[in-house]
């Protein structure tokens, strides 16, 4: 007789090999600690300018902030990119200054240290809408 297996069996065998192959994948994500970062963007000379705040003073330094203007179509498109300073301060100078609705974001970045992965989460500013 040969050996076959039969549905229930050979669905039992899949679902057993998927929950591990979970398992596995998940246990190094329990070394992740997830950090918030928050972006405020001021309007006012140099346009446009802020800060990046968090509670954790390393997702504050050399941050990726990037400024984009809403297009019509419902696109955006960037206008300029930067990095933070040692305080969270950061500047993308737009000149010249049309009218729309301008947002600027803080990229996510992590780093690792001693077999954990510290995740400085994204964020978005409001918007700002110049007339």
């Amino acid at each position: 007789m040969p050996n076959t297996l039969t549905p229930k069996p050979a669905l039992t065998a899949v679902l057993a090999l998927a929950f591990s192959g979970v398992t596995i994948s998940a246990a190094p994500a329990a070394n992740t600690v997830e950090i918030d970062s928050r972006i405020i963007m001021r309007q006012t000379f140099p346009a446009f300018h802020g800060k990046v705040k968090s509670h954790n003073e390393a997702c504050v330094d050399n941050r990726l902030v990037k400024v984009f203007k809403k297009k019509r179509s419902g696109g955006r498109k960037l206008l300029g990119k930067t990095h933070t300073d040692e305080e969270g301060k950061w500047e993308v100078i737009v000149d010249p200054l049309s009218s729309g609705v301008y947002r600027a974001i803080v990229k996510q970045r992590s780093e690792g240290t001693a077999g954990t992965t510290f995740v400085c989460l994204r964020d978005k500013s409001k918007r700002a809408v110049v007339d």
